[in-house]
């Protein structure tokens, strides 16, 4: 529950888009994302994932033939906005992720337990 005087803190509009895993920036504590409408280097077999303002999101992996396959979740966020919780209708866990940053340009997540 959040304290009368400690306001939920609102997520960034910029997070409610598709992102594209950009491995090779990532670091040993982060994952790096940028739009999906951004160009980038070649590589094969990159994920993502698309997050929706009312509580959904939509993980993009590599399939079969190089198809991509989409798997549905729901996402919920800490009170404080800095930790968002990803889970499937299966009730798997698609893990817990602290928000460091995130733009237009870049979303960067750190993995959490």
């Amino acid at each position: 529950m959040t304290p009368p005087d400690l306001p939920i803190r609102p997520l960034p509009e910029a997070l409610f888009r598709r992102w594209v895993h950009v491995r090779e920036e990532d670091t040993p504590e982060m994952r790096v994302y940028r739009p999906a409408d951004r160009p980038l280097p070649p590589a094969r077999g990159r994920d993502g994932i698309e997050f929706r303002p009312d509580g959904t999101f939509v993980d993009h992996r590599p399939g079969p033939a190089d198809a991509t396959t989409r798997s549905p979740g729901q996402w919920r966020a800490d009170e404080a906005g800095h930790c968002l919780e990803l889970t499937y209708p299966n009730g798997n866990s698609g893990g817990r992720f602290a928000i460091v940053a995130v733009d237009t340009d870049v979303l960067c997540l750190r993995p959490q337990g």
